[in-house]
């Protein structure tokens, strides 16, 4: 073994452990959260998904109105930023998630660790979401950087930042919720004109449709690129 491969050991080692001390100083919040039936929310966590729901239509209405309104965006230009940075959300969350299975041990897929790799990111995802709420500064810069969104104003850094943080909320809910892009969902989306499917000439989405597995939560808004 070479010392390259003896200091990864090493730090490995420290990584566990301070994974064991961080879920030590949390247990009793895990215990309150995943004792909480599947169906039902914690009237006192802010960020259960009715509450980050109501996020996200501040989102789409407001925030955007405004962003959209001050410099002059086109749909086109404004969906290109939501995807992109929507697209950098779950890239991080993924790495991260790949990151702390590879310091624990558990095989990226293997079929035995099905029910252990379950109840990791149960865990794991309670962590991420107060994680990410308190070091949101410093992560979100991160992953505005990794999107390739100029952020030189404050009004696109703030509709940026809002972006990821709720984004990355939904998908750090129990069971996961995600944006889907997929056009053929039609009973799945509407018109930003309100206008009925037949009166559609090349549809093309601003905000994307937001899933729990096949359960439609959110229905997506699209627009004419005609």
């Amino acid at each position: 073994m070479t010392q390259k491969d003896l200091n990864k050991t090493e730090e490995d080692k420290k990584l566990k452990e301070k994974i064991k001390e961080l879920e030590a100083k949390n247990s009793k919040l895990l215990s309150k959260v995943m004792s909480i039936h599947k169906n039902s929310e914690n009237m006192n966590d802010p960020f259960r998904l009715s509450a980050v729901l109501e996020m996200y239509e501040m989102l789409r209405l407001h925030n955007w109105e405004k962003f959209r309104t001050v410099y002059s965006l086109t749909y086109k230009s404004g969906s290109k930023i939501i995807k992109k940075l929507f697209d950098a959300c779950e890239k991080d969350i993924q790495q991260r998630t790949t990151t702390i299975f590879r310091v624990l041990g558990i095989p990226p897929s293997n079929d035995v660790m099905t029910n252990s790799k379950q109840e990791v990111m149960q865990e794991m995802r309670n962590l991420f979401r107060y994680f990410y709420n308190q070091n949101d500064s410093e992560i979100y810069h991160n992953i505005i950087a990794e999107a390739g969104i100029s952020t030189k104003h404050g009004t696109q850094r703030q509709f940026a930042v809002q972006c990821c943080k709720v984004y990355c909320l939904l998908l750090l809910q129990d069971p996961p919720v995600k944006a889907v892009w997929n056009l053929h969902e039609m009973q799945c989306l509407e018109h930003v004109a309100k206008k009925g499917s037949e009166h559609w000439e090349k549809p093309a989405f601003l905000w994307p449709i937001m899933k729990c597995g096949e359960q439609l939560i959110v229905k997506g808004i699209v627009w004419d690129e005609n």
